[in-house]
């Protein structure tokens, strides 16, 4: 019989947090603006605290999310290459965020599980793989969730607490965009607008293509789109002779579900994205009534009901007709 843990008060992890020292702080792999800028909040947090703690990286993200590097010293985070025991032995206790499950947090789960873990997330489906847990899926973005605990903990929004929770909230409701975008969440960036947050500057810094070759990508994988249902579902397919073509960072290609999801008419967007040969990323959006996150994990992934995703083997034109198939059953 499987035991589900208790979901935690945030007060409960207020205490423990405020009681105990020398975190670890990590996201999930392949992190999005919400899991980069939650732990970067989380470790502005505990650093007004007196708190000790370092980031954990999955990959060098510092020219990626320079807006929120340049609070950083290096000595604040470690990316990534091979497990230093050594560097990590003192710490005992691991903040865990905007991840729905252990396995979620890659290289890193093996000093992980030998922590105490604190499990702050807002994905519905968590398995509540930590000691303490605080999952709220009414929550828009994780960042919501640090926002409400600096709150608690009555810590002062300085520019880079700030800058990191509006960049959480924004990243994952589409500046506001997405179904998800809640009273709270306008609430939420109006209030760090008035605390002189530069909100613009985000949004532009979210907005903003990556690089030249991004655009030449985009071209490719605009020109493959196609609809099925009377334009209710829409595809984006790009193989990896496509990629290949494109001199692009491998950490740039992300976000090409937008294009798709954001044709007028368009209930569930989709994007097929072939990095290596016969290995697909494969992203979920949708409006107003498909379940997303349904459809991921029948296929293995997971995620919200309007944002989903999924990893999957296999020859990329036939991955293709799979999970077109079943998303035309949902739609």
């Amino acid at each position: 019989m499987t035991i589900v843990k208790k979901n935690n008060s945030l007060q409960e992890i207020a205490k423990y947090i405020k009681e105990n020292d020398d975190y670890l702080i990590i996201g999930h792999i392949d992190p999005d603006g919400d899991a980069v800028g939650s732990i970067m909040a989380y470790k502005f947090l505990l650093d007004k605290l007196g708190k000790n703690s370092l980031l954990l990286l999955h990959s060098d993200l510092r020219q990626e999310y320079d807006l929120l590097f340049k609070y950083l010293n290096p000595n604040e985070y470690y990316i990534y290459k091979d497990i230093d025991k050594n560097k990590l032995a003192k710490f005992d206790k691991v903040i865990a965020l905007d991840s729905a499950n252990i396995e979620r947090l890659g290289n890193y789960k093996p000093i992980i599980e030998d922590c105490f873990i604190v499990n702050i997330d807002h994905h519905y489906d968590n398995s509540r793989f930590g000691d303490l847990n605080y999952v709220n899926s009414d929550d828009a973005a994780v960042g919501k969730i640090i926002y409400d605990l600096v709150e608690l903990l009555d810590i002062e929004i300085t520019d880079d607490i700030g800058t990191a929770i509006a960049l959480a909230v924004l990243a994952d409701t589409g500046s506001l965009k997405y179904p998800n975008s809640d009273p709270a969440s306008f609430r939420l960036i109006a209030d760090l607008k008035e605390k002189n947050i530069d909100i613009v500057e985000i949004n532009r810094f979210l907005q903003s293509y990556s690089s030249l070759e991004y655009l030449k990508l985009l071209s490719k994988g605009l020109a493959n789109i196609k609809t099925a249902k009377a334009g209710k579902i829409a595809w984006l397919v790009l193989n990896k002779e496509e990629i290949d073509s494109i001199d692009i960072d491998d950490k740039e290609i992300k976000n090409f579900v937008n294009y798709p999801r954001d044709i007028k008419g368009v209930e569930v967007g989709i994007s097929f994205i072939e990095k290596k040969k016969d290995f697909i990323d494969i992203s979920f959006r949708s409006l107003n009534y498909v379940d997303v996150s349904e459809i991921a994990h029948k296929f293995g992934g997971g995620g919200h009901p309007r944002a989903a995703g999924t990893k999957r083997e296999g020859n990329l034109e036939e991955v293709v007709e799979r999970v077109i198939d079943e998303v035309k059953e949902n739609v």
